[in-house]
């Protein structure tokens, strides 16, 4: 998914600029679900990509990004055990389609980080019970 960032350390940088998202999500979750509340809803994820997250200040460090959308994902769903996350700029690459940086983590291990190395200090603490069930059906990714 493309999105509009303001991230990076370069001048240029310090406004929006193309980021391309790249999320798996793995969990447990019924394997013949009834109904969406069975499902990992991914309208909210889509919604706070393409229109909450491009409306932060300015972050310098794709890994603060990526610690941020990690923070969202987990918080969105209690059944998401495992997150990996790609994001991939343009601007730094001139001569390459992009550059970016890739990471996995688990529920547990980015708590852990989270606690130890206190990267949530910079991170929108997402309101999970507010993004869920929200309909976001114009705001499609």
């Amino acid at each position: 998914m493309e999105i509009q960032l303001p991230v990076g350390i370069h001048a240029d940088e310090f406004e929006p600029q193309p980021v391309w998202v790249s999320l798996a999500a793995t969990g447990m979750a019924p394997a013949s679900p009834a109904s969406l509340d069975q499902c990992f809803d991914y309208e909210p994820l889509c919604h706070w990509l393409s229109l909450e997250w491009p409306r932060t200040p300015h972050t310098p460090l794709l890994e603060t990004r990526i610690n941020q959308l990690l923070a969202f994902v987990f918080g969105l769903d209690a059944r998401v055990q495992s997150v990996w996350v790609g994001l991939y700029k343009q601007r730094m690459s001139r001569g390459a389609v992009g550059v970016g940086i890739e990471r996995q983590a688990t529920r547990r291990e980015f708590e852990a980080q989270r606690r130890g190395d206190a990267i949530g200090s910079h991170t929108p603490a997402p309101e999970a019970a507010e993004h869920q069930r929200a309909s976001y059906a114009s705001n499609s990714c």
